[in-house]
């Protein structure tokens, strides 16, 4: 690789050089510490097939083990899966980490992993960087995380062929950074083919295009494992199509990639539910029915919103209970001190979504939840990626180091208002 960190790596360092450099890992210790569990949970890799580069898993799917892991996960699918973690290349956490420390994140190949990356330039680099050492620290908690990819309509032109490309650029290159492991997906197709508020005419007109997308993701997955959490603010942000009569045709579409992604043989597939200030329980389980959620695993929630685990908790144990038990992922990215609550809810929106100051992440993904319907906890967006110019922002979908930093400061693990708190 052509990175400084090599350079760097052979230099003979002074007195004090030594002396600040074990001050700084000293400081580090623990998420050290985080770095070196996540290289030795590699050892729980899928079926030899999975774990090579692009191969994806030929054996017939196994209803109690979708996703082909070693150990049998039991009752719950994801049980011990190895999340994707990705590394400096193309991580934007661990990228911000090698910027600040002078190295050059394009410099790195994409087979480098987190693991290796941190237990070798961070934790030297921070002996020549001293003052860096709490934002990285901070940021280092984000990038030893499971990372979420997004296939979307803005991949490559949003041609079908594009998509396909981005989708094999993933499996067949990026993964490599942690070989064997299980990447968690979120897609964003529906809302780029059909806007906010459209008729059912102009649905049906965006059909044949979206379709031709989700054909395309689909191929390109084939029999490689992978959790997929379907279109981000599918029903969510769907009580426009509900009043204007346009539901039925959004659903079908919505239904149209269910159906394909959980045809596939080694996915295990949830599909967007909204979140617990929007709508109703009763309204988001009958949107669920009529898009084939009895086909699939479940359904998550919380994707784009910040209310407190807790709250989606209960919200999520509702619809379950109306959905023939589907169980459900809450997500927990940035909920640590749950939502910022606008003063004028009818006008601007129950929460602050545009950047709210104050707020920190959430409980670190896990699947031992401690409800019998939610099967993890996960982070399915990036912390740190900007909402827009609002509160000092980047652009939109941007990783802003600053806001990263604050929301990891900021780290909290409680459930909700009402329980203990547990920074991290």
């Amino acid at each position: 690789r052509t990175v400084s960190g090599m350079a760097y790596t052979q230099r003979r360092m002074s007195r004090g050089h030594r002396i600040r450099l074990v001050v700084a890992v000293l400081a580090l210790a623990a998420i050290a510490f985080v770095a070196v569990s996540t290289a030795s949970t590699r050892s729980l890799a899928p079926t030899a097939q999975a774990a090579s580069a692009c191969g994806g898993d030929p054996s017939p799917r196994a209803p109690a083990n979708p996703l082909g892991l070693a150990q049998n996960p039991g009752s719950n699918p994801l049980t011990g899966a190895p999340f994707f973690i990705d590394g400096p290349r193309h991580s934007p956490a661990a990228g911000a980490i090698a910027s600040l420390l002078g190295f050059d994140p394009t410099g790195y190949a994409d087979a480098d992993s987190w693991a290796a990356f941190y237990l070798g330039d961070v934790l030297r680099g921070v002996g020549s960087h001293p003052s860096q050492t709490n934002e990285v620290r901070q940021l280092a908690k984000i990038a030893s995380q499971p990372e979420v990819q997004r296939f979307s309509a803005y991949a490559h032109g949003g041609t079908p062929s594009g998509i396909y490309a981005q989708v094999k650029k993933i499996l067949c290159d990026n993964l490599t950074a942690d070989p064997g492991s299980v990447p968690l997906i979120n897609t964003y197709f529906l809302h780029p083919a059909v806007g906010g508020c459209a008729t059912t005419g102009q649905i049906n007109a965006a059909a044949p295009l979206f379709k031709a997308r989700i054909d395309a993701m689909a191929s390109a997955n084939g029999d490689h494992p992978a959790v997929y959490l379907l279109e981000l603010d599918a029903f969510g942000a769907s009580g426009c199509f509900a009043r204007t009569g346009s539901l039925p045709a959004y659903e079908a579409l919505l239904r149209y990639e269910v159906d394909k992604m959980s045809a596939l043989p080694h996915t295990v597939v949830y599909v967007e539910a909204g979140y617990s200030d929007s709508n109703s329980a009763g309204y988001t389980a009958r949107a669920l029915n009529n898009v084939d959620v009895r086909r699939i695993r479940g359904f998550y929630t919380n994707d784009t919103h910040m209310n407190w685990t807790i709250d989606e908790v209960n919200w999520a144990e509702k619809i379950s209970k109306l959905t023939h038990g589907a169980h459900y992922i809450v997500s927990t990215s940035d909920n640590g001190n749950g939502p910022k609550l606008n003063p004028h809810p009818v006008t601007q929106g129950v929460e602050d979504l545009c950047n709210p100051p104050g707020r920190g992440l959430g409980p670190a993904p896990t699947t031992k939840t401690g409800f019998p319907h939610a099967d993890a906890f996960l982070w399915v967006h990036e912390p740190g990626n900007s909402s827009g110019s609002c509160h000092g922002g980047t652009p939109s979908g941007s990783f802003w180091t600053a806001r990263a930093v604050d929301l990891a400061s900021h780290a909290n693990g409680r459930l909700g208002p009402h329980y203990a708190s547990r920074p991290y």
